[in-house]
């Protein structure tokens, strides 16, 4: 409604409630006679100029309240949002839910907005949505790459309803951000009220008023702590120290960097070597787990508290004088597994025209060390291994077992008689098979043992070796590991090697002292509880018992959204020795 219009309402409302008098008063005068003469015209421009004006005098009140209203929906800041990884990001907002500014609060936090014109292209935009780009270019910057990486949601707020409320649809929005990016990260979240005495220490530290609270609550632990010092810990230090109980303050990522570094020999060179930093400091020994990438990958594992290197390898750097030090290879692949595939399948076709038949590609995997893939197939009664350049798709390897038979030439000369012209097949048969349970039965066979079920499988692999196909098969069966090979065209034997082990590897074992056995179950949950994943979420997951070393150990590994997760799980104790995450190639 237009101010004008607003005005016409007003004047309307008012000739309703002071109802026109004047022809009363002229019905009771004489206008032919005397001296009293009365204009009636007059008296109604008169009277409508005093309507006018109150009407103008109360549009003018009403046009300054609707303003103010008007002005505290839109313009007025309701709530205030922080996003904290270690980029600091603030949002204010409206009563309306849509932003008003957007700043990063630190360098990192600036760096993720930088493509977003500083924030100045969120302003107006509904929170949910600013929100959701802010997370994903949080995750597509590598913040929240590490297993246990975490993101604080923080809500600042003096209405409890509306900011409780926000603060549920925020987490549900961040946690769906996640998932679509098959990231694992945990999302932290807090409402506060406003405090004047927390936004100062959050301004002179360069951080969120959410963060300064969750710093707050380490020093409700350990007074001691510097608070200028905390601060520049990322959220993950944060939770981390809280969980354990803040028993002093840990050396921080960059100096976890440094200390690898100048371990390893890489602090003369004048480029970047350290790709990733990842704080554990809730593990039983706290540490930072630190990636250098020189000629390859270095990992270093760095005490939290004191400093001292853990593990890794010392003076990596090798330098001659004619040679410089050589440049880093992040090893990420330029071409696909099915197109390096088809590169070999080129490469044989032209180099051995003479074998024909169907490609049974065995496998085709990427080596992030080497930075090539591995190609294995079997075609023309031959098994083939060719090392694809990753990058390329040059062939930088290839290897047979060509002991094989190559298919009869067929004779050229002309007959006598008519040829037959019915298509005729030249495809060699494929080797026969007996099939994976059939391999298992011939290797209890040959063990001795008559119950499946009272052994423990560790392997069952079908690969070609020296031009047959074989089973690879490996299980354990009390306190005896068994090593058996099968020839997979008739069940026949040939290597069998067997192992005491000083543990009990019976499954049925009650898990005595000597046993310490929790179970292939056990170990496959341990595993996806790390990874925040349930059985029904995840695929291709196999659980498979081992021994190093002389311990027990599972091996557990499932793929999810794009990732591959592999573990290593202590059968005692059910501790997880070892975990990776990495794209699924």
């Amino acid at each position: 409604m237009t101010d004008k219009e607003i005005e016409l309402k007003l004047k309307a409302a008012i000739e309703r409630t002071a109802p026109d008098g004047l022809d009363r008063l002229l019905s009771h005068i004489d206008t032919g006679k005397g001296d009293i003469i009365v204009e009636k015209k007059t008296v109604q421009k008169k009277r409508n100029r005093w309507i006018g004006a109150v009407a103008a005098i109360l549009a003018v009140a009403l046009i300054g309240g609707l303003g103010g209203y008007v002005y505290t929906a839109n313009y007025a800041v309701a709530t205030t949002v922080s996003l904290d990884v270690n980029p600091s990001i603030q949002l204010k907002v409206n009563r309306a839910e849509k932003i008003l500014t957007c700043a990063g609060l630190n360098d990192e936090g600036r760096e993720i907005l930088a493509s977003m014109n500083g924030g100045a292209d969120l302003e107006g935009s509904k929170l949910n949505v600013a929100v959701n780009a802010i997370v994903g270019a949080i995750v597509r910057a590598g913040y929240l790459d590490s297993l246990s990486s975490a993101i604080l949601i923080s809500v600042e707020d003096n209405n409890a309803a509306r900011g409780e409320r926000l603060q549920a649809e925020l987490v549900a929005e961040v946690d769906g951000v996640l998932q679509t990016a098959a990231n694992s990260a945990g999302v932290l979240s807090q409402y506060l009220t406003v405090d004047a005495g927390l936004n100062q220490q959050a301004q002179q530290n360069s951080i969120s008023a959410g963060k300064a609270a969750l710093v707050n609550q380490v020093l409700a632990l350990n007074a001691s702590l510097d608070f200028d010092k905390l601060a520049a810990l990322s959220v993950e230090e944060l939770r981390d120290l809280i969980k354990i109980g803040a028993p002093g303050m840990p050396i921080g990522r960059t100096e976890a960097a440094r200390i690898a570094e100048e371990y390893a020999g890489t602090s003369v060179l004048d480029r970047e070597v350290v790709f990733d930093v990842d704080p554990e400091l809730d593990d039983p020994v706290p540490h930072y787990e630190v990636e250098i990438r020189y000629d390859r990958e270095y990992d270093y594992t760095i005490h939290a508290f004191t400093g001292e290197v853990l593990s890794g390898q010392a003076d990596i750097v090798v330098r001659t004088p004619s040679t410089n030090p050589p440049a880093p290879d992040t090893h990420e692949p330029g071409i696909t597994a099915d197109e390096a595939f088809n590169a070999a399948a080129k490469f044989f076709s032209e180099k051995h025209p003479e074998l024909v038949g169907n490609f049974l590609n065995i496998t085709t995997e990427y080596d992030r060390d080497d930075g090539h893939y591995d190609v294995e197939f079997w075609v023309g009664g031959c098994e083939f291994d060719y090392d694809v350049d990753g990058k390329s798709g040059d062939i930088l390897r290839e290897e047979t077992d060509y002991r094989c038979t190559p298919p009869t030439v067929l004779d050229t000369t002309v007959p006598d008689t008519a040829p037959d012209t019915t298509p005729k097949d030249t495809t060699p048969a494929q080797p026969a098979d007996i099939g994976v349970e059939a391999a298992k039965s011939a290797a209890l066979s040959r063990a001795g043992i008559a119950d499946a079920a009272s052994v423990t499988w560790i392997k069952c692999q079908r690969e070609y070796d020296d031009g047959r196909l074989e089973y690879e098969i490996e299980f354990y069966a009390d306190s005896t590991e068994y090593e058996i090979t099968v020839l997979a065209a008739d069940g026949t034997v040939i290597k069998y090697e067997t192992e005491k082990s000083k543990y009990n590897t019976n499954p049925g074992s009650s898990g005595g002292a000597q046993t310490g056995d929790i179970g292939a179950d056990a170990a496959k949950a341990a595993a996806l509880r790390h990874a925040g994943l349930s059985e029904t979420q995840v695929t291709r997951l196999k659980v498979e018992r081992d021994r190093d070393d002389g311990r027990i150990e599972y091996e557990v590994s499932f793929k999810y959204n794009g990732f591959e997760y592999e573990y290593k799980i202590d059968a005692a104790t059910g501790a997880i020795l070892e975990h990776e995450k990495d794209w699924d190639d």
